[in-house]
């Protein structure tokens, strides 16, 4: 097997890439496009838009009151006052669903509007209800107010043909609000990629089974499918668990890799004789990348099998998340150009050093702290890859590049947000 001119790999990982090389290697090798399909608007929460969505009209079509009152020529209440009220004269009334035409509003006249309801052809503000008096068939006004003062102007919130959700980004439910608003009832969004999983380890129980000494439960794989449905991008399939047996592991791989785009396998990555995915992935395929310098995860390896990308992910769960955060994530992200996938950030203050090893791209999990007026980073946990609580206890992880020895107490460093 090659990688890069090289025959065959060792059973030790040898010299490690660097997290953004493995992004890189991965990219290439996922498959080259999404599938496309159209769905109904109604269910499309959650996936992520095929296309730039553009809107198909101004919002608001036309100018509308942004309030209960009366519309009026801004000229015509310069200077009115409690002590000087301009007094108009009431010629109609509007409400939503009314055409502007409705009414016309002439020199010392006012029509009553609803908020909502479109602004009469010769108005040009509105004056609301707490600054007037209607008297019989007029208004007293307390209370000039300027062109336009309470009015939602015509594609103030968004002009036809503007773009309202971009190519890429993940549908939420005020995205659906404003397509529902131009009319739109289906969109075309990306479908998922399928996805095997594949735990090993004789080590492993499944869940439910009745518990054996020296055994642990499986729970990495399970880990790996949910991480990949929260996706929105991935239909995974969890193949269960096979034993530290070379032809079972082989058959496994086989059958995953003709049925799925894509592969994923935990535990059995390491350089222990015992780990024999490695050996599986070398004689069916060719090696993308074999360890990766980042802590936790450094097993991460990657290889193309029937010509299918096989991720092989660490067998501790810390360290599996690890390699789907880090380089299956971004690998999506500067693949497809999915914005709906990348980590909302946050800028907080270290209460304790964060140190590094230099060489190692370090992911620390860490807690957001809320203060006044400040966001502090308490560091959750600096080592434990096998330590499951460290993710579900933690809102946030910190990034260390490699080329630094870490960040010192006080310093400000960007938090990525996972909760």
């Amino acid at each position: 097997m090659r990688e890069h001119g090289v025959i065959g790999m060792p059973k030790f990982l040898g010299k490690l890439i660097g997290v953004d090389e493995a992004v890189n290697r991965l990219a290439k090798v996922l498959p080259k496009n999404l599938p496309i399909k159209s769905v109904e608007l109604i269910n499309s929460l959650g996936c992520y838009s095929a296309e730039d969505i553009v809107a198909r009209i101004d919002m608001p079509e036309f100018d509308r009151s942004a309030v209960d009152g009366y519309a009026v020529r801004s000229i015509d209440v310069q200077g009115a006052s409690v002590n000087n009220p301009a007094v108009l004269r009431i010629v109609g009334s509007m409400k939503p669903g009314d055409k502007p035409g409705k009414h016309v509003v002439g020199p010392g006249e006012a029509v009553e509007i609803h908020t909502g309801a479109p602004l009469p052809r010769g108005a040009d503000a509105v004056v609301m209800y707490e600054d007037t008096m209607k008297i019989g068939d007029k208004v007293e006004v307390y209370s000039p107010v300027s062109p336009y003062a309470n009015v939602s102007r015509k594609g103030e919130d968004f002009s036809k043909g503007s773009v309202i959700v971009p190519r890429g980004e993940r549908i939420k439910a005020q995205h659906i609000g404003i397509i529902a608003s131009n009319g739109i009832d289906r969109v075309r969004v990306y479908g998922r990629l399928s996805a095997a999983i594949i735990s090993t380890g004789n080590e492993l129980l499944e869940p439910g089974k009745p518990y054996i000494e020296g055994k642990i439960y499986a729970s990495t794989g399970y880990l790996v499918k949910a991480y990949l449905e929260e996706t929105g991008l991935f239909k995974a399939d969890y193949l269960g668990i096979y034993p530290d047996d070379y032809d079972a592991i082989r058959e496994a791989i086989e059958y995953a890799t003709w049925r799925y785009d894509m592969v994923l396998t935990t535990g059995g990555t390491s350089v222990s004789e015992s780990d024999v995915v490695r050996d599986v992935v070398e004689n069916l395929g060719e090696w993308v990348f074999r360890g990766v310098a980042m802590r936790p995860g450094r097993p991460t390896s990657l290889a193309l099998v029937n010509d299918k990308p096989v991720l092989m992910l660490s067998g501790y769960p810390v360290a599996a998340w690890t390699g789907l955060e880090l380089i299956l994530r971004q690998a999506m992200i500067k693949k497809y150009g999915l914005n709906g996938l990348e980590r909302p950030v946050a800028l907080a203050v270290l209460r304790r050093s964060l140190p590094n090893r230099v060489g190692y791209t370090s992911l620390i999990r860490v807690r957001l702290i809320y203060g006044d007026y400040i966001i502090y980073v308490e560091p959750y946990m600096l080592k434990g890859s096998g330590i499951l609580s460290s993710l579900s206890r933690s809102n946030g992880y910190v990034i260390i590049p490699g080329h630094i020895e870490g960040y010192a107490e006080g310093e400000k460093v960007l938090v990525k947000l996972i909760k």
